[in-house]
Order: C-alpha cells, then sequence, then structure tokens
C-alpha cells in the first residue's frame, strides 16, 4: 500500500500552466489526472510525455465541480485528492491524509490544515455557510488544534476514497463554482460520515492565484460567487430566510458603493455595483 498506487491527484485547472509546472515534480510522482477547462495548449505541453499523468481537455469550461466530477470518473485507484493548481503539493502531507483516512472510522472527508505564502496558518471552513447565516457571533476563523472535525472544509483541498465520492453523487452540478465545497460536506454528513482537518497535514494554499485576474474577470468571479451562494442557500432555506439574506446583502452593496463613489474610489463603487 503506498500514495503512489493508491491514491489519484485530480487538478482542475483554467490557464494555470506557470502552477502546474511548479508543481510538476511532485505531481510525476502520483497518479495524476490534469482537467482543463481553458484552451491554452501551455499545460497540454507540459505533461504530454509525463507518464504518469492523464491530461484531459474539456470543450468549454465546464465549471469546477463538473471537471472535478469527470477526472474523478477517469481515475482508477480507491482513493482520489481534489487539489487545485494554487495549492503546494506536498507528498508527506498527502501521505499523512492518506493514513489517516484509513485509521478513522466512519470518515467521508480528510483535508490538510492550510497555510498562506508567508506561512501563516489560514480558517479552512470550518462552521457550515448555514451556521454562519444564523448566528453572527460564531468565531469562523477559529484554529483547531489537533485532529478536528469540522462542518464543512475548503474544496482546494479534500482527500477521499473514490468509491464514496460517486456513492454520494460528486460535486453538485448545479454549481458553477464556489460553494460546492459547502454542499458535498454537507452531503456528507448526511450519510453520517465526519469531515475531519488533519493539523499535522500542512499545505501552502496561494488563495487566488489558479488562473489571470484584472477586474472584469474579478467582477465576473464576484457574480458566480453570488449566485452560487443564493443557489446554495435557496436549497437549504425556506424562501422567507433567502430573500431575507439577499436583501441585507443588498442594502450592504448599496452602502458600500455609495461610500466608494464618494471617497473616489470609482472602481470598488463599479465593482459593488
Amino acid at each position: 500500500m503506498s500514495i503512489y498506487s493508491d491514491v489519484t491527484l485530480i487538478v482542475v485547472c483554467f490557464k494555470s500552466e506557470e502552477l502546474i509546472k511548479s508543481n510538476l515534480k511532485e505531481l510525476k510522482k502520483f497518479k495524476t489526472i490534469i482537467v482543463d477547462n481553458s484552451n491554452s495548449k501551455e499545460t497540454s505541453n507540459l505533461v504530454k510525455d509525463v507518464p504518469n499523468i492523464e491530461y484531459i481537455k474539456t470543450n468549454k469550461n465546464i465549471g469546477y465541480g463538473m471537471a472535478n466530477n469527470l477526472g474523478v470518473k477517469n481515475a482508477k485507484t480507491p482513493y482520489i485528492m481534489i487539489i487545485n493548481p494554487d495549492v503546494v503539493v506536498d507528498s508527506d502531507s498527502i501521505r499523512l491524509l492518506y493514513e489517516k483516512y484509513l485509521d478513522y472510522k466512519n470518515v467521508g472527508i480528510v483535508a490538510p490544515s492550510l497555510y498562506d505564502t508567508n506561512n501563516k496558518r489560514r480558517s479552512n471552513g470550518s462552521i457550515s455557510r448555514l451556521k454562519k447565516n444564523k448566528s453572527k457571533n460564531l468565531n469562523v476563523q477559529n484554529l483547531a488544534e489537533g485532529d478536528t472535525c469540522y462542518d464543512f472544509v475548503v474544496g482546494c483541498s479534500l482527500f477521499m476514497s473514490r468509491d464514496f465520492f460517486i456513492k454520494i453523487g460528486g460535486f453538485d452540478k448545479d454549481f458553477f463554482m464556489y460553494f460546492e465545497d459547502n454542499e458535498i460536506c454537507d452531503r456528507v454528513h448526511k450519510f453520517n460520515k465526519t469531515v475531519i482537518e488533519i493539523s499535522s497535514s500542512k499545505m501552502i494554499h496561494m488563495e487566488g492565484m489558479s488562473s489571470e485576474k484584472n477586474f472584469l474577470s474579478n467582477c465576473k468571479l464576484s457574480i458566480i460567487h453570488k449566485i452560487s451562494e443564493f443557489i446554495y442557500l435557496d436549497k437549504n432555506l425556506n424562501k422567507f430566510n433567502v430573500y431575507k439574506n439577499l436583501t441585507i446583502q443588498l442594502i450592504d452593496y448599496i452602502q458600500r458603493m455609495i461610500f466608494s463613489f464618494i471617497t473616489f474610489k470609482f472602481k470598488n463603487s463599479l465593482k459593488n455595483l
């Protein structure tokens, strides 16, 4: 039993050739499936001669969740590790996840503790979006010591059994990007399984660097984020609470838009609009 024979890394990318290149030395060690949602040829050229790496090019950008589902469908190993291109691949940390997954009973997902590029630990989710919605007093930045059961973990790095991922239906096709991690963790709990952060497994997440961004793309991502949030809330709350939440957010955005405008921060004002 070995991580190199039992685990397939699933990497969904969108014009992420530089990040793939920086991780290539580690990716070569594993059975790896790269699903490319972009029309870039650079990633394909990087990995075409690497026997352990299977490259899948989608006809169009099918979104984060659906691309991961496609990657998992093509995996042949008993375990999969969904990992974003902006996460620094670390074999020792993956080995810890693998060992802990085998050790713990009734586990659905294990995930590493996350650090930024300055080696500062950052939140890995922990508290569900639904609980945050009900109470504003929850400490959402609580960083646990030791292995800890969470409501959900950030979808940038998830380790689980391939069969279990398929059994629960993979990522929900209704989410193009964002909130699919919240939703799949909810389903893990509905199957009476746990979601655990393994604190000794440490990975650097260069958040927001998966693809090149500019003002327009940031605006587009913000819109996609809000659409996904609405879909998620609509699946889990009654209509009154969904529209109450949207109304509060609308008022907040209008206030921010006006404040940015009167302080001459026109880009921020336009983004909030």
